[in-house]
């Protein structure tokens, strides 16, 4: 479906959330954590789907909507609630693949973007 409507999630989200930590000022690893995390809330992401039915991947947006609204990867503790909820993902057999693919993608545009130094 992401495909079909020209990947929306990716250029309407995660793009648009990895350029803005960026120039935040977040470190490479913060920006894509917390743009993976947006992806995550609003990707209907069909590996999560698939390995956890539709209680799975509603689990895994409410979790990725839960840790943006506590502050992300730069609030006290972010890094480490990212942590917890990456062993809730593995204790559920949950994986955000496709959620991932489309980090990997948004790394991509935004480096084919970027002016060259």
């Amino acid at each position: 479906q992401e495909a079909a409507l020209a990947f929306p999630v990716l250029f309407e989200t995660a793009v648009p959330t990895l350029v803005a930590g960026l120039a935040r000022g977040l470190s490479p690893v913060q920006a894509r954590l917390d743009t993976l995390f947006h992806t995550m809330a609003v990707l209907d992401d069909s590996n999560l789907a698939h390995r956890g039915g539709l209680e799975g991947l509603r689990h895994a947006q409410q979790s990725a909507r839960g840790y943006l609204a506590a502050g992300g990867a730069t609030s006290p503790g972010g890094m480490d609630a990212a942590h917890a909820m990456g062993c809730d993902f593995q204790v559920r057999n949950l994986s955000p693949g496709g959620s991932a693919d489309t980090l990997a993608a948004a790394c991509w545009v935004v480096q084919l973007c970027s002016p060259a130094p």
